[in-house]
């Protein structure tokens, strides 16, 4: 995953509209970054770096409302952070298939006609992707660099309000770990994996403002949030396979059911990597120390 280009010069005492003006600006730079690579054919990794990039364009619309009327602008931003997870879902679970069939000739065509079945709605997708980048380029882009120039607020970067959101932000990860733990199933993986992906990228907004305290402690949170991204791809590969073990045509079935239990072991590992990080996330007591931070 690709990192957010840094922001030189914020510090706890910047004023928040100062601070969202340069964030803001960098972040777009980011989104935009990618966009050659999207000219002609859709390229895998400008689709997953432009996904992450609106990602972290999103997080910062959302913490910076306050400083100006900015909810049109992030869900414009959505839509297109949709249609590129929509192409990049089917991009992830198409490689997985890929080398799944190396090794196996007596599955080829089988596994062939799976990987077309799954890849079936890619051209429709793609082509609302298009349309995304078109509406993205033309109407998006200029109406958030007009924006940037209006954005004020006098409060503090490292203000009360910041300290306190992040406060909030940080008990609902609280919860979601107590409620993964209790009972870590799909559902509860990927709801712990959205809101850490929210505590994550505000993090990395107001690390500036916390000097190296949540700069450590980001080290450790990535590592919990890039394997449930991967344990989420798991468990919709494993769902895909069960399906179609039981709906796919003969042959597919076939090929599916030859690769369930390459599916499940995956997922199983996944989920013990899973279990190894959120144990390091007690052991060096890390809500106790980003509470602290944001005291």
């Amino acid at each position: 995953m690709p990192p957010p280009t840094p922001i030189r010069g914020l510090g706890p005492d910047t004023a928040l509209g100062d601070a969202a003006r340069r964030i803001l600006a960098g972040r777009l730079a980011d989104v935009r970054h990618p966009e050659a690579q999207l000219d002609g054919a859709l390229d895998e990794d400008g689709v997953h770096d432009m996904r992450v990039a609106t990602r972290r364009l999103r997080a910062a619309l959302q913490v910076f409302q306050a400083t100006g009327k900015l909810t049109r602008l992030e869900a414009d931003v959505k839509r297109l952070q949709d249609a590129l997870g929509d192409v990049r879902d089917l991009h992830v679970q198409d490689q997985w298939l890929d080398t799944a069939a190396k090794g196996k000739k007596d599955a080829d065509k089988a596994l062939a006609g799976l990987r077309q079945s799954h890849l079936s709605g890619l051209k429709a997708k793609e082509k609302k992707l298009r349309a995304e980048l078109e509406r993205w380029t033309d109407r998006t882009v200029p109406r958030l660099l007009k924006k940037l120039d209006s954005l004020e607020d006098a409060h503090r970067f490292a203000g009360k309000r910041v300290r306190s959101h992040l406060r909030q932000r940080l008990r609902r990860v609280e919860k979601r770990l107590e409620r993964y733990a209790d009972a870590p199933d799909a559902a509860s993986a990927h709801a712990l994996r959205k809101d850490l992906k929210k505590l994550r990228y505000e993090l990395e907004i107001f690390q500036p403002a916390f000097r190296r305290t949540v700069g450590a402690l980001l080290e450790v949170l990535v590592p919990l949030q890039d394997g449930l991204g991967e344990l989420h791809d798991a468990d919709v590969r494993l769902e895909l396979f069960e399906r179609a073990a039981a709906e796919a045509p003969p042959g597919q079935r076939k090929a599916a059911r030859k690769l369930l239990p390459q599916a499940r072991d995956e997922r199983a590992e996944r989920s013990e990597q899973i279990a190894r990080e959120v144990q390091r996330w007690h052991a060096e007591a890390i809500p106790k120390r980003l509470r602290k931070a944001l005291t």
